[in-house]
């Protein structure tokens, strides 16, 4: 063995736990994040029964909506979330695009959160074309939010996995695909949900069309620049 080398995993570009954690910026950033959590929790607590409500039935979203301030906590909610999603993406590799590897730990978390933005962005413009539609405020703002609501939902389980895999020395391949699935869960919640508040006012077909435009065209884009770079 040639112990001047370093030697690391290249699976999906990711680095081994120990090294992830020991690199200072990546320590800093996780202190920084605990403490942007723990700022926004008193809000996510008064959050959480209208969350869990939005699971249950689409209404939930709508109820959120009709509350400017239940909304405010939930759009902090939700930034605070964004870096927790960043970390854990640059962490378990959840965005395994090939321009990722060679960036340095700090630089890749706000490339990623850069991404995210530029995702937020998109689903903001494709929204802005319900504004021609039939739907009332609240429920326009109630289709185009959905995704907030369902993942700060699902945000406690997918840290509550990352809990699991620290305790139980989870590999990173099975990590991934956990977190990857519990995404899967917030999208499929989204688009039903969506659907059911878009169905009263539009036609079969204009829903779907409104759900590929808002959710899956920004999400592929996404995706596809991960494949091409």
């Amino acid at each position: 063995m040639d112990w001047g080398t370093l030697h690391l995993s290249t699976s999906a570009g990711t680095l081994p736990p120990a090294v992830w954690a020991d690199i200072v910026v990546n320590r800093i950033l996780v202190v920084a994040m605990l403490a942007a959590a723990l700022l926004v929790l008193k809000d996510y607590l008064r959050l959480w029964p209208l969350l869990a409500g939005c699971l249950v039935r689409s209404r939930g979203n709508i109820e959120i909506e009709h509350s400017l301030g239940m909304a405010r906590s939930r759009n902090r909610c939700g930034l605070v979330g964004m870096g927790m999603l960043a970390l854990l993406a640059d962490r378990y590799c959840l965005y395994p695009a090939a321009f990722m590897n060679g960036l340095a730990p700090g630089v890749r978390t706000a490339v990623l959160l850069g991404i995210l933005a530029a995702w937020l962005i998109m689903r903001a413009v494709m929204a802005a074309l319900l504004r021609r539609g039939k739907l009332d405020s609240e429920d326009r703002a109630a289709a185009s939010r959905a995704l907030w609501n369902y993942f700060l939902a699902v945000l406690p389980l997918m840290l509550l996995s990352v809990v699991v895999f620290w305790l139980f020395h989870v590999v990173d391949d099975t990590a991934r695909i956990i977190l990857w699935a519990e995404l899967f869960v917030v999208l499929a919640f989204t688009l039903f949900r969506e659907g059911q508040i878009l169905k009263g006012k539009y036609f079969v077909l204009q829903t779907f069309l409104y759900l590929c435009g808002l959710e899956l065209i920004p999400l592929a884009t996404i995706i596809i620049v991960a494949a091409v770079l």
